[in-house]
């Protein structure tokens, strides 16, 4: 009986940790994502074709979604177009420092806060939604940011900006590299 009462106690306490370093949390994810960091050709590349596989991975999920999920397709679409424009921005704010054989970059933070936050918004509306499904028996939108393809359109989102801001990274260190007089770009 006492291990029947010390599981749910158990829980709570785990539940109240994880609100109480969520702060923290944030600002460690902010912090990090807006670090000035070095374009080596390899990480970049790599980045490049990570986010592709991904893109493909995550297609093939929202055509598997779409006969379960009403506008899995369109929300997906959306949120990858979005997220190329967003991309594009973020490397537009990005600070370029370039050096001899270097090109350093510090991603903007004030975008590196949007994401973050927006994400945040996103996970604690799908608690708040979960508990309502389970305990309240409120159903899941079928339409909307709350419902399950519009969690797809932000997946998109992120996966359009990666693609979007590695891609334009690997033009700028390879434009950087050539300008330099080192082809040691990544192909």
């Amino acid at each position: 009986m006492p291990l029947l009462l010390a599981l749910p106690l158990a829980l709570l306490v785990f539940g109240a940790i994880m609100v109480l370093l969520m702060p923290l949390a944030v600002w460690q994810r902010v912090r990090g994502g807006s670090a000035r960091r070095q374009a080596r050709p390899w990480r970049v590349a790599v980045d490049v074709w990570a986010t592709l596989l991904s893109t493909g991975l995550f297609a093939v999920f929202v055509a598997i979604a779409g006969f379960w999920w009403p506008g899995a397709w369109s929300y997906a679409a959306l949120g990858w177009l979005a997220g190329l424009l967003v991309g594009g921005l973020g490397h537009v704010l990005t600070r370029f420092e370039a050096g001899p054989q270097v090109l350093h970059y510090t991603p903007n933070v004030w975008l590196v806060l949007a994401l973050t936050v927006m994400i945040g918004v996103r996970v604690i509306a799908g608690v708040v939604q979960g508990w309502q499904a389970s305990v309240n028996g409120v159903p899941w939108p079928d339409s909307g940011w709350l419902s399950h393809a519009g969690l797809l359109a932000m997946a998109a989102l992120l996966l359009g900006h990666a693609g979007m801001y590695a891609w334009l990274l690997r033009r700028r260190m390879v434009r950087h590299l050539r300008y330099r007089g080192y082809d040691r770009s990544p192909r």
